[in-house]
């Protein structure tokens, strides 16, 4: 491709207008270097299972800057759609919530939010300095920092407990396909010869990420058709998920399925495997759409004037202004107090409950919990003559986003299996909406009786966290709780009734306890 027929007034690139610009991307930078320098809880380098197939504790913003740096540097007609006039009014759309994100996240300390900020005044200053010329042709470098954009715990809850459920059901209806008898309980894939569970670093969260990521750079570099591009992009999802249930079946199917090396091995393979089904996917593509519709992509040239040039530069003097302002008001805005992480009382239980008496702490299954974290925890096993009942209980002091309780594993002792009932119950005054779960784990049926306590609607929780308002002023001191008592079900006809009546008989002798686990009546 050449760019020899583009012809642009010397105007255009005038000393002055060089040097605002120069200014304008070292203030910008100085303004969101916490973007690069972002402090992460992982290593910089996670494991390939973890940072391609599911969602690493790494967020490799540098990475995704680096990337981007290097896409603006290979196309060249984005000097070319710089000239266009910009459209200050529609800008303001994008860039008056740009700044406001930018001081809450500062107030807040959640650069989360800053990062979400940059993507709202990047695309602000673009259509600012340019109009619909330069946010066309940079679009697809913005829907990457959207994809990049790191979630909060509790909406990741929400997403990969549904796809771990779907996962294991469509992995159950391909073994079946191919005629290998196969059931799915939960998250729990189970064959004749034996089960395994589809844990939350089999699904396929992360590659959908990283491979619609791929797609956006790929469209953005190449001169494709606009179907052609809206296809691929959308095929990539799709392609990602396929690929990542043969990869959960291979690991089911495989006999060394629990060594490290073997599943790292693997998810290279298939992360290869999805790439060349997404080149597959575009030569298809090339053949149906062609490239006669390619060249006439390119930006078209540009008429500028004295009266063009000055503007541009008076908004340049306008940019400057502003993000010199953000990088003083970041410095000199006061953060937010947060609280001490010991402020909450402990989690107790006595370990005589009346009749009831300690028995045993389980360990938590971190490995089913995945997500699910707790500032605090306590599980115990309590019994009274040969009547044994379970009880979990787990508190979040609100002061880290980036996990959260609230999910529904949490209605599950360590498995999910295969759920025979789900109700409301009525557990009488001092319990919130309890939810009851029958549950049949292979060995024993289970009944699980579980409710939350300081915690609002999951769309509510959603707000909160994404705009970090527990991290600032509009904090909700209460701590959020969830409990739950879980029991055996004999096999009689009674035992579903036998279950119920000693779990609310357990709860009766919490409540007289005066514990801090549970409210009194």
């Amino acid at each position: 491709m050449t760019y020899a027929a583009i012809k642009i007034s010397s105007l255009t690139t005038g000393r002055k207008e060089k040097v605002l610009l120069l200014l304008l991307l070292i203030l910008v930078v100085l303004a969101f270097h916490q973007l690069v320098i972002w402090e992460t809880k992982g290593e910089f380098l996670p494991d390939v299972e973890a940072a391609f197939f599911y969602v690493s504790g790494t967020s490799p913003q540098l990475l995704y800057v680096l990337v981007i740096g290097l896409l603006i540097l290979r196309r060249k007609d984005i000097a070319v759609a710089y000239h266009g006039r910009g459209e200050p009014r529609s800008a303001m759309l994008f860039l008056i919530p740009g700044v406001c994100l930018f001081m809450w996240g500062h107030f807040v300390g959640a650069v989360d939010i800053i990062h979400v900020s940059f993507i709202f005044t990047g695309f602000g200053t673009a259509r600012y300095l340019s109009g619909k010329q330069l946010t066309r042709v940079m679009l697809p470098l913005f829907l990457i920092l959207v994809l990049a954009t790191p979630l909060p715990g509790v909406l990741i809850n929400q997403i990969i407990f549904q796809l771990q459920l779907r996962d294991t059901i469509h992995s159950v209806w391909l073994l079946n396909a191919i005629g290998m008898p196969a059931l799915a309980k939960g998250n729990v894939i189970s064959m004749a010869e034996h089960s395994a569970r589809v844990v939350e670093s089999c699904t396929a969260m992360g590659f959908i990420i990283w491979l619609t990521i791929f797609a956006l750079a790929y469209v953005y570099i190449f001169r494709i058709t606009r179907w052609h591009a809206i296809l691929l992009v959308l095929s990539a999802p799709f392609i990602a998920y396929t690929v990542n249930i043969l990869r959960a079946l291979s690991l089911v199917l495989n006999p060394a399925m629990e060594i490290l090396t073997i599943h790292t091995l693997q998810g290279i393979v298939f992360f290869l495997i999805g790439f060349s089904l997404l080149y597959a996917v575009d030569s298809v593509l090339i053949r149906f759409f062609g490239n006669d519709g390619v060249q006439h992509k390119e930006v078209s040239p540009v008429s500028v004037s004295h009266t063009v040039v000055g503007e541009k530069q008076v908004k340049l003097y306008v940019l400057d202004a502003m993000f010199a302002v953000l990088i003083i008001a970041s410095v000199m805005m006061p953060k937010w107090p947060a609280p001490s992480t010991d402020s909450y009382p402990a989690i107790t239980l006595a370990d005589e409950l009346g009749d009831w008496k300690f028995a045993a702490n389980p360990l938590v299954n971190t490995l089913f919990l995945g997500s699910v974290h707790f500032s605090s925890e306590l599980y115990r096993d309590y019994s009274k003559d040969k009547e044994l009942v379970s009880v979990f209980i787990g508190a979040d002091d609100r002061l880290h986003r980036n996990y959260s309780l609230l999910s529904e594993k949490n209605g599950y002792q360590d498995v999910i299996g295969l759920v025979q009932e789900r109700s409301f119950v009525d557990l009488g005054p001092g319990v919130g909406r309890v939810v009851s779960i029958v549950t049949d784990n292979d060995s024993q049926g289970m009944l699980t009786y579980h409710w939350y306590e300081g915690v609002e609607s999951v769309a509510k929780e959603i707000i909160y966290a994404l705009l970090a308002l527990d991290q600032s002023p509009l904090r909700r001191e209460e701590q959020a709780r969830v409990t739950r008592l879980a029991t055996y079900i004999e096999l009689t006809p009674e035992g579903r009734e036998l279950a119920d009546k000693r779990l609310r008989a357990f709860l009766q002798e919490m409540k007289m306890s005066g514990s801090t686990a549970v409210s009194p009546d």
